[in-house]
């Protein structure tokens, strides 16, 4: 009687490079709330906020009272929170990521990728929003949080232009950071803090020994905040090689 032959078994191939690197985004995703709704939770709030107070002072002095809110600041806390975002990225999935067989190229492939997916969703929804503002006159007493001189005043690639270069720059900036601690831990962002203070402190000395602040501020008017965002797009890809360089050989930890 003859053995029966077992059936021959498909060998298990690897994944395509793009469905590794996309493994990697969805796995940011996982925490979706925190880092799309949250960000525009509060960021509505702070419309809110700032609309109860607008109307408090429009109620309060008459219907003819200019806010001047054209400059306010209240845009920037979005900035401020993805910074954040890319630490938290770099420094919270990497040990997971790669203990799913992710490596290091796919893992930052695949944040890269989730920055540039991440900033594009924002970049629409402020834009939009800035036309709202625009279009509803300051949310009816002439209020800004979305169509402020830095971002919201231009035409529509503008508004996209700064806004979505903008997010990408600070993300890679934060992703620095968060490379920088997934490798060195705290030592490592004691070490990225001290020469980012002196680099700062010895700018401003510069500036102020050789008499350079107006120079300064009239470079800044010139190039109004497109030409600012522009010129720091070279700085982004420096924090990305900067980033990549810093995650090569990290080792992950619990």
């Amino acid at each position: 009687m003859s053995a029966l032959a077992a059936p021959p078994q498909a060998s298990a191939r690897p994944p395509a490079p793009f469905a590794r690197i996309w493994r990697v985004v969805r796995l940011h995703y996982a925490s979706w709330h925190l880092a799309v709704l949250l960000p525009w939770l509060i960021l509505i709030g702070i419309l809110l906020v700032n609309m109860a107070i607008w109307y408090l002072v429009r109620y309060s002095t008459g219907p003819g009272t200019t806010l001047n809110t054209q400059y306010t600041g209240s845009i920037f806390y979005l900035f401020i929170y993805q910074a954040i975002a890319g630490i938290q990225l770099m420094s919270v999935s990497f040990a997971y990521a790669v203990g799913l067989s992710s490596t290091r190229r796919d893992f930052f492939l695949g944040t890269a990728l989730w920055f540039l997916l991440h900033a594009a969703q924002f970049t629409v929804g402020v834009v939009v929003l800035s036309y709202v503002e625009q279009w509803t006159n300051g949310w009816g007493v002439d209020g800004h949080v979305f169509q402020t001189i830095y971002f919201g005043t231009g035409p529509l690639w503008q508004r996209l232009f700064t806004v979505f270069f903008g997010l990408i720059g600070v993300l890679f900036l934060g992703s620095i950071f968060g490379a920088v601690f997934v490798r060195w831990r705290a030592y490592g962002l004691y070490a990225v803090g001290a020469v980012l203070v002196l680099a700062l402190v010895g700018a401003a000395a510069l500036i102020g020994f050789t008499d350079s602040w107006a120079a300064v501020g009239e470079w800044f008017a010139a190039h109004s905040t497109v030409g600012v965002v522009a010129w720091s797009i070279p700085l982004t890809v420096v924090c990305a090689v900067i980033g990549f360089l810093a995650l090569r050989r990290a080792v992950p930890r619990a």
